[in-house]
């Protein structure tokens, strides 16, 4: 799901990420025409089409969300950022969300379970005080995200599948970004080799 520019205010925002297919900010916004003639501003926003510094993919349930976004780690590493948040009544407490952001290694892992080639992945330690952990788990028709903190509430969503292919794939394009000459085959390749090693 795109942002809207009015949650803009409560995303991480990384100033320095700026995507290889970047649109030109500079360009002025479309334009479209009226039944009456008249042209009006379109309220599309580059910022947060795929491939934008700002696009996310958002999935709520009924007591948690979780929001997968474009990222850059200090290395200068292109990556996602996971922020997941309770609730009740699909009102969420994003002010006390737990984020994490994918380091390379992570971002692999990850790749592995939203691309199917893994029934599960866990990655622990994340955050300053290493008390952060991501869970994913393929059931039936869905992937079970769970997003962990010490001290706050656990984050449990349910990803449907074609939400899961969606964000799958913009996992891979973030990791493509850091190397010039490999394709999305390639790198599904080398993954599916990796995971049936002995």
């Amino acid at each position: 799901m795109h942002n809207t520019g009015a949650e803009c205010q409560n995303q991480y925002v990384n100033e320095n990420y700026t995507p290889s297919h970047m649109h030109n900010n500079n360009a002025q916004s479309p334009v479209k025409q009226s039944q009456e003639g008249q042209t009006q501003s379109c309220d599309f926003n580059p910022d947060y089409a795929p491939g934008g510094r700002y696009y996310s993919i958002k999935v709520h349930a009924s007591k948690a969300a979780v929001e997968f976004k474009a990222d850059i780690t200090r290395k200068g590493v292109i990556t996602i950022r996971i922020e997941a948040a309770s609730g009740e009544n699909k009102r969420y407490d994003w002010k006390n969300k737990i984020s994490i952001q994918l380091t390379q290694l992570g971002l692999i892992e990850f790749l592995c379970a939203f691309l199917f080639i893994k029934e599960s992945i866990e990655l622990k330690h994340y955050g300053a005080k290493n008390d952060k952990s991501l869970k994913v788990q393929y059931q039936e028709g869905k992937l079970f995200v769970q997003v962990s903190q010490k001290g706050k509430k656990l984050c449990g969503v349910p990803i449907p599948i074609n939400e899961a292919v969606r964000i799958g794939q913009f996992a891979l394009d973030s990791y493509l970004k850091n190397f010039d000459n490999i394709s999305a085959e390639f790198v599904a390749q080398n993954l599916n080799r990796a995971s049936n090693l002995p």
